[in-house]
């Protein structure tokens, strides 16, 4: 990337330009479609033999065979939740802590990130299972029954729910968890969670708008990573490479609930270009294979960079989609969103740009472009060293107010001054605070769609 004064960056976050920024062959595949576009309000066109659906579901199930387009990864969730609605006759939804789904309202409301945002009282046909965090969670990594014990949980909520005459529509969620913080669930919790919605007669939603597309490195999607099959698969804007659009794709026997509605959801001219385009850029430049040899190297070296630093308490991800919890101490494990603010404030400085996302905004969020090569990865880790290196020798005060430099903050408490912890320390992690540089907190990455 380059900013107004033509300053080179590295991008390690932006996964809505999957195949890279403004890629010649996505460029070149959108402006001649423009030329000869038609936009008609209110007339059904006939766009002829279309490609683009016939090309994406050769990398699909065979049971997902029906596409239907829209303009937003927002708009497909909402979408969706109203196909489950019709095919279950249910109205209720199963979502996981700290998910975000969308920008519209009815989105929102599948979104506890947002509750959490804006003090809003979760509806009462929402409801919120645990992340299988086996790092931070309630049930971890050295409890064997980890994962069946947030199934059971799961299990006790919607047996609460149908006692109180719910019907559960649907269960959605991202097979690898990208916004909490990049959680990858162990195969076992999603198939089980899936086993469990589909028995009391719920359906399965894949929301693969971030980890789509050959991102994991092993597999085209994340859910075929998890060994599971969802009944509808949500996909997002990096299937035009940032151009607006988006799909959900089920079978004909729910897409038929919508009835004449269903002509709304066509491929259009552009989206089939464009769709096109970018699945060719995928397979020419063998982009999934890559993201698999560079992800291997980038989290060799980013498990190295764990050894030596006391503040990285878990680097956890594959392909090119990770997740870096950054601690007080490994010891603690206690959330620094401190320490993770400075360090994307400094690594801009060091034209590398990263992001902090998860509850305590304390992770360092990795999903860059899918064109993300071997050097890159190397310099990415490189200077992440120099600014790890150096915290230690900075000395700030606990209150020290944000640099006037910084950007005006929105929501979630992205910026601010910094509020140091209540709780109690036995740990030596308050004088350590002591010495960390609140210089200046930044924006996190949050993609809205």
């Amino acid at each position: 990337m380059y900013d107004d004064t033509n300053l080179e960056y590295l991008d390690c976050v932006n996964s809505v330009a999957h195949v890279g920024h403004c890629h010649p062959a996505v460029v070149k595949a959108a402006s001649v479609s423009m030329e000869s576009a038609v936009t008609s309000c209110g007339w059904e066109i006939d766009y002829g033999d279309l490609q683009y659906p016939k090309e994406l579901h050769q990398f699909l199930p065979t049971c997902l065979n029906t596409f239907l387009f829209c303009n937003s990864g927002s708009e497909a969730v909402d979408l969706a939740l109203q196909l489950s609605r019709l095919y279950t006759n249910g109205t209720d939804a199963i979502v996981v802590d700290n998910a975000f789904h969308g920008s519209i309202d009815s989105v929102h409301q599948l979104s506890p990130k947002v509750f959490k945002c804006n003090n809003i009282i979760q509806p009462d046909w929402v409801h919120t299972v645990a992340m299988p965090d086996l790092y931070r969670g309630p049930y971890q990594e050295d409890d064997p029954l980890a994962v069946e014990k947030y199934i059971a949980d799961a299990r006790d909520m919607i047996d609460k729910a149908r006692h109180y005459g719910r019907k559960i529509a649907c269960f959605i969620a991202e097979p690898m968890l990208t916004v909490p913080g990049c959680i990858i669930p162990p195969n076992t919790w999603l198939q089980g969670m899936y086993r469990m919605v589909r028995e009391f007669g719920g359906l399965c939603i894949a929301d693969e708008v971030q980890t789509s597309l050959g991102r994991v490195g092993s597999h085209f999607w994340s859910f075929q990573a998890q060994g599971v099959t969802p009944d509808i698969l949500i996909i997002g804007k990096s299937v035009g490479n940032g151009y607006p659009m988006a799909s959900v794709v089920t079978s004909r026997e729910v897409a038929a609930l919508l009835g004449e509605r269903i002509k709304e959801y066509q491929c259009t001219k552009m989206m089939n270009a464009v769709g096109c385009a970018v699945l060719e850029v995928l397979q020419q430049e063998h982009l999934m294979g890559s993201a698999s040899v560079v992800g291997s190297v980038l989290k060799d070296e980013l498990l190295k960079l764990q050894q030596k630093h006391e503040y990285i308490g878990q680097v956890r991800g594959k392909g090119l989609m990770f997740g870096i919890e950054i601690v007080w101490s490994k010891q603690s494990k206690k959330p620094s969103k401190e320490i993770a603010d400075h360090i994307v404030f400094e690594m801009k400085k060091e034209y590398v740009i990263m992001a902090n996302e998860g509850n305590s905004r304390n992770i360092l969020l990795l999903m860059p472009p899918m064109c993300f090569t071997q050097e890159n990865a190397l310099l990415l880790v490189k200077r992440l060293d120099k600014v790890l290196s150096a915290i230690p020798s900075k000395r700030f005060s606990r209150s020290s107010n944000i640099a006037p430099s910084a950007p005006v903050g929105i929501c979630e408490g992205r910026l601010g001054t910094f509020q140091p912890q209540e709780d109690d320390d036995d740990d030596g992690t308050s004088s350590m605070r002591d010495t960390v540089d609140l210089e200046c907190a930044q924006h996190s990455y949050q993609d809205l769609d």
